[in-house]
């Protein structure tokens, strides 16, 4: 089981490679060539969820000697997941269009462009810049809202499932309480009963004690 777990390790390395060097060119792409690369990116992505999911199913099948080591591999490589979807979000909105700016300010100098000109294109830049920053500050706070919102669900479900396991043992519980007040009953009744025959086998020797005392007597 653990070898069949190093060949999903395995295919994951190859294909969070293949992901990395691809997002790295998504912000030097433009139009259909871009959307083409960010296509295959997500359609990685989609392989590596399904390939995390048989690593869950192998370690959820593994021992307690192993399980515990195994968890934490799977769960490093789901961090990794998202840390890479990080990436391709950002690469997707990247803005890369200020390098293009630099390198015509730079040859307007050669062209003899005016200065006002000049000029008004580093403004664009810088403005293109301070939004490419205020875009990724934007998105740290929606990743760190979202791993937020993941921590809470991750609490919810694990609580549902600790609400789930108690209802199950109270049932049970409740079960066995069931039985033993119906065993207690059966006892109860036949105490009841032992004693009656008791109480008339006591009336009836004493009844047969009197007549024989009666008739003696007589």
């Amino acid at each position: 089981m653990t070898d069949l777990f190093a060949d999903y390790e395995k295919q994951f390395g190859v294909l969070s490679s293949d992901i990395t060097a691809k997002i790295a060119k998504i912000p030097n792409l433009a139009n259909e060539e871009k959307k083409n690369v960010v296509s295959d990116v997500e359609q990685r992505f989609e392989e590596s969820q399904e390939l995390l999911e048989q690593m869950d199913l192998e370690v959820r099948g593994m021992g307690s000697e192993n399980k515990s080591k195994f968890s934490g591999k799977l769960k490093n490589y789901k961090e990794e997941v998202q840390r890479l979807e990080v990436d391709l979000r950002k690469a997707k909105i990247a803005f890369s269009d200020h390098e293009t700016a630099r390198a015509e300010l730079l040859a307007g100098d050669d062209m003899g462009h005016s200065e006002d000109q000049r000029s008004r294109l580093l403004d664009n830049t810088e403005k293109m810049e301070r939004s490419s920053r205020r875009l990724d500050d934007g998105i740290r706070m929606c990743v760190e809202t979202e791993d937020i919102g993941n921590d809470i669900l991750q609490n919810l479900e694990r609580d549902r499932e600790t609400i789930t396991r108690t209802r199950d043992r109270l049932r049970y519980t409740d079960g066995n309480i069931g039985k033993s007040s119906r065993i207690l009953s059966g006892m109860m009744r036949r105490v009841i009963q032992n004693r009656i025959i008791l109480a008339i086998i006591c009336i009836t020797i004493l009844s047969v004690i009197g007549l024989v005392i009666y008739y003696a007597v007589k």
